[in-house]
């Protein structure tokens, strides 16, 4: 079972991608009274019509969530147009802290994804409430982060999206670093297709295109639940699936007790392996913006939000 928790603008539409994949039954579960209940009965009638035997509960109780496997944490806060990930730390740290709380004591074997903003820093929030092993704390961001640089590629190369494999790594917000070297075009690093100032349009453009479109709709939806989907697959069907996310490093990159993004092998224990890659001076020197930039954040918390 797959329980989503918040049912507005993203956990609806996360249940929606979820529920068309087929991947297990799902559990929606919100504060706010009718509005899971309300949603749940609409995904029912859809599914319905396409034939799918999946089934969709609509619920205010977190009890609802027992025996999941995996549940998918959307509540918080959106961002607003003009304001960065960051903006909404303290807005969503408290929900979270009580979120994880209710997740630790009715699903204590389950996987925990992270959807909410600033995700680093809810993820890192999540590990440390839950007392869960780092594997099963994991937080989507580069595969939302590296469709947005697969798609912008594609574009410029006039090649199918399909072809290209993007590499994102350091924080989900304004300090994240595409490595091109790590970036393929047909397994051909995407260097060999573009100067260095052409890919740093590219950057630019994946850096800020959120923002771009919470400034013309109100919000990102469709890009973040599939990206949530994409992540969700590899853990319930155990793809063993090497994809980017944001996890809990103990040394890796020579980091420690800090929530970054990262290539990992997504299974059905979360994060079975953190992949380290080779980077040059300046992207290290990228990387540290992203820490210096999280840890900053992360001592800015309340006391009462982290154990």
């Amino acid at each position: 079972m797959i329980s989503i928790i918040g049912s507005g603008k993203i956990g609806s539409n996360v249940a929606l991608h979820v529920a068309l994949h087929g991947l297990d039954d799902i559990v929606l579960v919100d504060v706010v009274k009718g509005l899971p209940q309300g949603e749940a009965a609409d995904l029912m009638h859809m599914l319905s019509a396409y034939g799918s035997d999946i089934q969709v509960k609509g619920s205010n109780d977190f009890s609802s969530i027992s025996g999941s496997d995996l549940v998918i944490v959307a509540a918080g806060f959106g961002r607003k147009p003009g304001q960065t990930r960051l903006d909404l730390m303290n807005s969503n740290a408290g929900i979270i802290h009580d979120v994880v709380k209710q997740i630790k004591n009715y699903a204590p074997r389950s996987v925990l994804m992270m959807v909410t903003n600033p995700l680093d820093v809810m993820t890192y929030i999540a590990y440390k409430v839950s007392g869960f092993p780092r594997n099963r704390v994991v937080g989507m961001s580069g595969t939302l982060d590296g469709a947005r640089l697969r798609g912008f590629i594609a574009q410029k190369l006039g090649v199918s999206v399909a072809s290209v494999e993007p590499m994102i790594i350091g924080e989900h917000g304004e300090n994240m670093l595409p490595v091109p070297n790590y970036t393929t075009v047909g397994g051909i690093p995407c260097t060999k297709f573009m100067s260095p100032s052409e890919f740093e349009t590219i950057l630019k453009l994946t850096r800020g295109v959120a923002a771009e479109v919470i400034a013309a709709k109100g919000a990102t939806i469709h890009g973040p639940a599939a990206a949530v989907t994409v992540l969700a697959d590899a853990i319930v069907n155990d793809r063993k699936r090497v994809l980017n996310a944001s996890t809990y490093l103990d040394g890796e990159y020579g980091y420690k007790d800090i929530v970054m993004d990262v290539p990992i092998i997504a299974a059905a224990t979360g994060v079975e392996k953190i992949i380290e890659i080779d980077l040059d001076n300046d992207e290290k020197n990228e990387l540290q913006k992203s820490y210096s930039t999280l840890r900053e954040a992360i001592a800015r918390l309340s006391p009462d939000t982290i154990p």
